[in-house]
């Protein structure tokens, strides 16, 4: 039983270094992978649309936008959730940024034009990680549908 609670102890520490060791964009790049995987399909598209989401954020060239996309990506299979990225975001963003963020990952839930469920239930549940609000939730659904 002692070795089990050492392991509880042991995993939140992981997750602190790993929250340290993350910056704002991979944060970011977590969450927008966590879109694209909720339908547990990831395809070059999607990927494809996570870089320019990160690339149009962050003001980052190509090259970087595909580094922090494979970082991520790689950091995704082994990640517990989306908390830590989460806190980290809800520390270092504002909340016009959040925003923006939400937006992005609508695009990434709708980049074929067609909006699954299980990428909704993902981004209303980043809504309230973010600590935004619903109205927040559906202005940015709204944004992004009147642009496709």
């Amino acid at each position: 039983m002692f070795e089990r609670l050492k392991g509880v102890f042991a995993r939140e520490q992981n997750s602190d270094v790993e929250t340290e060791s993350t910056t704002v964009p991979l944060a970011a790049a977590m969450l927008l992978l966590e879109v694209a995987w909720a339908d547990h399909e990831l395809e070059d598209r999607e990927l494809e649309q996570v870089k320019v989401a990160l690339e149009s954020m962050y003001e980052i060239d190509q090259d970087q936008g595909s580094e922090i996309v494979d970082r991520a990506r790689a950091d995704h299979e082994k990640s517990t959730g989306v908390f830590p990225f989460t806190r980290l975001l809800n520390e270092r963003l504002d909340r016009s940024e959040r925003k923006a963020l939400l937006v992005h990952l609508w695009r990434v839930a709708n980049f074929e034009g067609d909006k699954e469920h299980y990428e909704e239930h993902v981004i209303r549940k980043i809504t309230d990680l973010l600590y935004l609000n619903h109205s927040d939730f559906i202005a940015a659904k709204r944004e992004v549908q009147s642009n496709n």
